[in-house]
């Protein structure tokens, strides 16, 4: 019974994680810049920097910029989530998939979860500590906005904190489980009789 709940809560906020660990990577939300007098602001996405002037809106690649002062080098940025989105959908996998072994399964996804949730984590502090650098010097000339993406990806690491702790549960449960029957059926195994035991 705790397997099929726990297996089940475990997907839920699995899938949840992937999503929000998703949409923040795609959003360009993880550091916005406002430039009060040229009404521009600068959006900056994992992938990708918007710049809006008024309403127009363009998207521009990591590699037609020469670099943004103060903000982290965007090809770890990119591998990191890249990883940390992959190592949460391989744990939502085995999750899914049925197996003999539950317990393995569960630890395998107990250490997974953990490493994809350090990636997330490592981003959010960098990107926190830009935003900060750049909140304590704003100036009447720009402002920096709040960072939503940053919040996305948080949320998604709160829920995989969760699913981390369903797991090790039902992980836990399953090894006691796995460890009784293996008990119960020594005990029940019976001796051979004297003349049948090899010699």
């Amino acid at each position: 019974m705790l397997r099929k709940t726990g297996t089940k809560l475990a997907i839920v906020f699995l899938t949840l994680t992937f999503i929000f660990w998703l949409t923040s990577m795609v959003t360009p939300g993880w550091f916005v810049l406002f430039y009060k007098d040229h009404v521009v602001q600068t959006k900056i996405s994992i992938f990708y920097i918007t710049v809006c002037i008024n309403d127009t809106c363009d998207s521009h690649n990591y590699r037609d910029i020469s670099g943004v002062a103060g903000l982290p080098l965007h090809v770890p940025q990119q591998v990191m989530s890249l990883l940390a989105l992959v190592l949460c959908a391989i744990s939502g996998i085995l999750v899914i998939i049925p197996i003999n072994r539950t317990a393995t399964k569960f630890l395998t996804v107990v250490i997974i979860i953990p490493v994809a949730a350090i990636f997330q984590s490592v981003l959010i502090l960098l990107f926190a500590v830009a935003n900060a650098m750049f909140t304590s010097r704003t100036t009447d000339t720009y402002a920096v906005l709040f960072p939503y993406s940053i919040l996305l990806s948080g949320l998604g690491t709160l829920l995989s904190i969760v699913a981390w702790v369903i797991c090790v549960v039902v992980y836990n449960n399953e090894r006691k489980r796995e460890s009784e029957n293996q008990r119960h059926s020594m005990e029940h195994t019976e001796p051979l009789p004297v003349a049948e035991m090899p010699f």
